[in-house]
């Protein structure tokens, strides 16, 4: 019996080393971009409301965002977890009738952080934080006039929600997700949209290309203090990813 044990020890230990040897690690992901996003909604600042001029049909001519964009991705089993911040720089004429006249200005980031997990085949439910820190200006004139300028600088976080496909064939690559937010905690209904497709240029690179929406709508105060963001931020995007 002794003798049994002590053969079976050794081949236990091996099994179980090797186990461990198939688990799988930690692999990381950083995708810098380009989102070439227009601007379309509505702001409220002190008050008043201002209708943005911006390209809405998803294709805009001028470039809506600026400075670092990017992905970051750490996997492990069914688990991920993204790291994902957007510069914004809007600078528009609003949509006025004559003799008003308006430029508005907006600024700020918005930052994603959340988990996914794998519930099917290619199927991941998310779940995280979307944070937004924004400052808006809107130079106004009346009858080539200046008036006071209208400025908010505000910021808040969304609780957010949603799912991801992922699927691969050969060296090509294709995901989409969506998810919700908001609901009340920071805006008051936010959602998000996006699909990507990629092509493998190496076992640690990757080009994609694709289209991303997203939307927010926030308010907070009354009358003279009024803020609201009425918001759509729509376009292509292509960058590079790089499993590290």
């Amino acid at each position: 019996m002794l003798l049994a044990l002590l053969l079976v020890a050794p081949a236990h230990a091996q099994s179980t080393a090797s186990e461990r040897e198939e688990e799988p690690g930690w692999t990381f992901t950083l995708a810098p971009y380009l989102w070439v996003a227009g601007f379309d909604g509505d702001l409220t600042l002190d008050g008043q409301e201002i209708e943005g001029d911006g390209d809405s049909d998803g294709f805009p001519r001028e470039i809506s965002l600026s400075g670092f964009l990017a992905h970051f991705e750490a996997r492990k089993g069914p688990w991920s977890f993204a790291l994902s911040p957007v510069i914004l720089n809007v600078d528009m004429d609003g949509d006025d009738t004559p003799p008003t006249d308006s430029d508005l200005e907006i600024s700020g980031a918005i930052v994603e952080a959340f988990a996914t997990r794998e519930i099917a085949h290619g199927w991941r439910a998310l779940g995280g934080l979307r944070y937004y820190g924004l400052a808006a200006t809107a130079e106004i004139t009346v009858g080539g006039v200046p008036q006071p300028d209208l400025d908010a600088d505000e910021d808040w976080v969304d609780p957010i929600v949603g799912v991801r496909y992922e699927g691969s064939r050969e060296r090509w690559s294709f995901s989409a997700r969506a998810d919700v937010g908001g609901f009340g905690v920071g805006s008051d209904f936010a959602w998000n949209v996006d699909v990507l497709g990629g092509y493998d240029l190496s076992d640690w690179a990757q080009v994609f290309l694709g289209y991303r929406a997203l939307a927010f709508d926030f308010a907070d105060g009354s009358g003279t203090d009024r803020l609201e963001y009425d918001v759509r931020l729509w376009g292509p995007l292509i960058g590079v990813s790089f499993e590290l």
